[in-house]
């Protein structure tokens, strides 16, 4: 993933938490507020740390006759 998208995405979730952690501490249930301090680091480290999934790019004819029979 593109740095630059990270850095988005890190943005992002510390901002939805301190929305949320504001919410709660006003309207909400306090006890919550704890479980996002929990697991807003916890998605930033995830964004940061785990590589990208990446797939094999297969040709076309790999996967036309996957067990070697002929259509004859």
């Amino acid at each position: 993933m593109p740095i630059k998208i990270k850095i988005f995405l890190t943005i992002y979730v510390i901002l939805v938490a301190i929305a949320v952690i504001l919410f709660e501490n006003f309207f909400g249930d306090k006890s919550l507020i704890v479980v996002i301090t929990a697991l807003a680091p916890l998605m930033i480290l995830g964004i940061w740390i785990f590589p990208e999934v990446v797939t094999k790019k297969t040709t076309a004819g790999d996967n036309d006759n996957p067990k070697g029979n002929s259509n004859s």
